[in-house]
């Protein structure tokens, strides 16, 4: 019975500490799964840091795209200058007329603003204002939209006779609307002539 009891004893020890091993092995690699789990969740921030700064960078090189592109499109510098052509290039026959010309290129508000400036009917006395130069500067403001600043240089003339030529500097808003162009705003921010020294 003591040798039974002492085999009984030894095997109980010896399976409390295959037990007290197993459990410091479970116990270890619990351990190491959970610094592990800490250490992808290290790169999962890291990683989205990374794609946040690389998605705000995109973002920024997409808009500074789209900005260089307006910045740098014949295409709405000649909608400007032809616009402001068919606005400005006048007699006293089409003088009323020329607004049906950039009804679709005009905002609502822009037309009424020009048309209230100065109606005229039909009169007797000849003028016409002719566009000599037109310079277009463009800067974007956002995507679809964008500012121009624009010099023209008219010659006035009444009755035949011409008055000196004039530069008149214009602030232009432009909104994209679908596939073509806007006038939103336009503003004169002053005229001169100019001065010619010989």
């Amino acid at each position: 019975m003591n040798k039974a009891l002492a085999v009984l004893l030894g095997l109980s020890i010896i399976a409390n500490v295959i037990l007290g091993l197993m459990y410091v092995g479970q116990r270890t690699m619990v351990t190491q799964a959970e610094e592990k789990n800490k250490e992808t969740k290290k790169q999962m921030v890291q990683f989205k840091n990374e794609a946040h700064k690389r998605d705000k960078a995109l973002t920024t090189f997409q808009q500074n795209e789209a900005f260089y592109e307006i910045e740098h499109s014949e295409e709405i510098k000649s909608f400007v200058n032809k616009t402001f052509r068919e606005l400005f290039n006048y007699d006293n026959k089409n003088y009323a007329a020329r607004f049906d010309l950039v009804r679709d290129k005009l905002a609502g508000s822009v037309i009424s603003k020009l048309n209230g400036s100065g109606e005229i009917g039909s009169t007797q006395v000849e003028f016409k204002n002719d566009v000599q130069a037109l310079n277009v500067y463009l800067s974007a403001v956002e995507k679809n939209q964008a500012r121009a600043l624009v010099n023209m240089e008219t010659q006035y003339s009444v009755g035949g006779s011409q008055f000196p030529r004039k530069n008149q500097i214009y602030e232009v808003t432009l909104t994209q609307r679908g596939d073509r162009w806007l006038v939103d705003k336009l503003e004169l921010m002053g005229s001169f002539e100019p001065f010619e020294e010989n």
